[in-house]
């Protein structure tokens, strides 16, 4: 359990790094973030890639939702990752993954 809290922790902060680099790309090269997203909304696989992205989340948004005990709680890790990506989603996975897995393996589990 813990080498795979790891593999996701180092994961995810592989992404960040990707993310601080993206926004420090000199932008006279390549344009704003505005300005090149307007490009990936133009492109056929710059679109699914985005409603892949999205309905991704929405995914981790219900496996939130089934799994936290508060609706409170559940909102304020869902909807962050509508905005800052599977980072949060890593983030999330790394606390909550050994109660994750005991819930999941439990013989009396929801299966309907």
């Amino acid at each position: 359990m813990n080498v795979v809290r790891a593999a996701i922790g180092i994961l995810g902060l592989a992404l960040l790094g990707l993310v601080i680099w993206a926004f420090m790309a000199r932008q006279e090269l390549h344009g704003t973030f505005m300005d090149q997203f307007a490009v990936v909304t133009t492109l056929p696989w710059g679109v699914v890639s985005l409603v892949d992205l999205y309905i991704g989340f929405l995914f981790f948004a219900v496996i939130v939702f089934l799994t936290e005990r508060s609706w409170l709680v559940a909102a304020a890790w869902a909807l962050p990752v509508f905005v800052l990506g599977n980072i949060w989603a890593a983030v999330w996975l790394v606390i909550r993954l050994p109660h994750l897995a005991k819930q999941l393996s439990k013989p009396d589990w929801p299966t309907s």
